[in-house]
């Protein structure tokens, strides 16, 4: 029988869901539409394509066919592009996939809290990772996140009940969470830290004999291994690449890149900006520091602190994106949940043993208005913090985007390339559903539209015509024909 705590978990479980549903069907303009809209590319040629989910596409290679490497594994956008077999193309099905894996992710940190902390602190773990702000907006986003963290929460759940027991359910799990961690996402593979701390409790300094582990270890980190070894190659064929082992990481093609550790901006940005003031939303990044040092006589929470390690180790290892994209160092906010309920919870405890007030009146004046302030307080604090990133403005100024990429994809042929010119993302060449070129509006010329076109480009498209050198305008009007020209977007046919 279910008994009152999981009562209360599925109840918050399912009011994430309900309100993680709302304008769900609405287009892919919020602040992450870049990520976003190449996610929803590549879910979408699947479906268009062979769904061979080991040659991911994207649309801005030109005429090429547009084969992408140096990329993640794509189970996420495979995911959803089963569901537009069943259902059709329809954005939200990728956002609902992604509030699917929330809430899977959110039933296994409550079963994990409930584990080391009890079922009162679970309840509270449980209400501060529902109502995160950042958690909210990436569970409800066209991205892989929410995925990652689905299968990482569930690693540590299933290993951790493993180590106790040794069930052999409890190893299938833990093996199948951890290789679909690993390739959604590889900064997931610093979770071996805790859990070679759980392993290290359990067997001592005899681990490295248990062929169980070493089994776990292949099963997880060998598929990985096999599909970036594959990624890399697709890269060096086809010449397009999502950049996993380039730019400022730690560890990248040219070896090891180490000009951030003395660059106070990094610090500033990724523990200050994102996980200080974004995702623990300040007073959780207090209660989380607080728990940390106050939990370090307890043994049984140490699984949490090498938690935390593991993921700060996997902003420097990644610190070219992790600086770049807040959304690399989201993952913290699961552990730091732990820690936010146990100190809570510890600290009422204190109270309560030392009789300063009596029991019944501390219950009732106490916590229960605590509980329904956090209750009441926290979708509060979730509302005030992304409705910045929802706001109509945002929506007005990307409007064009989808309008004009609407009428390139229902005017031209399918097969038609295309030339887009507004800020270098491929937002425009999503809408219109080409294949194509992509460039920044401000940079766009009449030689590099003349090389393109010689390339097999058939149209042009704007959404920033106030950007565009008039001169190019011009030249478009004059020697090719302009279907439509508005103060926000141009459409040409070359």
């Amino acid at each position: 029988m279910t008994d009152k705590n999981s009562k209360y978990a599925i109840l918050i479980i399912i009011s994430g869901f309900l309100l993680r549903l709302i304008n769900i069907g609405q287009p892919l303009f919020d602040v992450t539409k870049w990520r976003q809209t190449e996610t929803a590319s590549i879910a979408r040629n699947f479906y268009y394509n062979e769904m061979n989910i080991f040659y991911p596409q994207i649309l801005w290679g030109g005429a090429t066919e547009g084969y992408v490497g140096e990329t993640e594994f794509q189970l996420y956008t495979f995911v959803v592009a089963l569901l537009y077999k069943i259902f059709g193309v329809h954005e939200y099905l990728g956002r609902l996939v992604s509030i699917f894996a929330f809430c899977g992710g959110a039933f296994f940190l409550y079963k994990l809290a409930r584990k080391y902390i009890g079922a009162q602190g679970a309840i509270i773990a449980l209400l501060f990772y529902t109502f995160n702000p950042h958690i909210f907006f990436y569970s409800r986003a066209f991205m892989p996140e929410s995925t990652m963290l689905f299968f990482s929460i569930a690693l540590v759940y299933f290993f951790s009940q493993w180590i106790d027991t040794e069930r052999r359910k409890d190893f299938i799990l833990m093996t199948l969470c951890g290789a679909c961690a690993f390739l959604v996402k590889i900064p997931a593979v610093c979770l071996g830290l805790p859990l070679l701390y759980l392993c290290i409790v359990k067997y001592k300094w005899k681990w490295f004999l248990e062929r169980k582990l070493w089994l776990f270890a292949i099963l997880t980190l060998l598929p990985t291994a096999l599909w970036y070894i594959h990624a890399i190659k697709s890269n060096d064929i086809n010449g397009l690449s999502f950049g996993a082992f380039s730019g400022k990481s730690l560890i990248n093609k040219e070896g090891l890149g180490l000009g951030f550790l003395t660059n106070s901006y990094f610090y500033k940005k990724v523990f200050y900006l994102y996980i200080f003031q974004r995702h623990l939303i300040y007073i959780g990044a207090v209660f989380t520091i607080v728990g940390i040092f106050s939990a370090i006589r307890t043994k049984d929470l140490y699984l949490f602190h090498y938690w935390i390690l593991s993921q700060i180790i996997s902003f420097f290892i990644s610190a070219g994106t992790s600086d770049y994209h807040s959304y690399y160092t989201i993952t913290i906010t699961a552990p730091s949940s732990i820690f936010v309920a146990w100190v809570i919870v510890i600290y009422f405890d204190r109270i309560k043993r030392a009789k300063i007030v009596h029991l019944p009146i501390l219950e009732k004046f106490f916590v229960a208005p605590v509980f329904i302030l956090m209750l009441i307080m926290l979708p509060l604090i979730c509302h005030h913090k992304i409705k910045s990133k929802y706001k109509p403005e945002r929506m007005v100024k990307d409007m064009p985007i989808y309008v004009a990429g609407n009428k390139v994809r229902k005017i031209s042929p399918k097969d038609a390339l295309i030339i887009t010119a507004h800020w270098g993302g491929p937002e425009l060449l999503y809408y219109s559903d080409r294949r194509g070129w992509r460039m920044e509006s401000s940079k766009c010329t009449i030689e590099s539209i003349e090389v393109l076109r010689k390339q097999g480009a058939t149209w042009f498209v704007s959404s920033r015509v106030m950007e565009i050198n008039k001169d190019v305008i011009s030249h478009l009007q004059h020697d090719y024909e302009v279907i439509e020209l508005t103060d926000k977007y141009i459409i040409a046919k070359l």
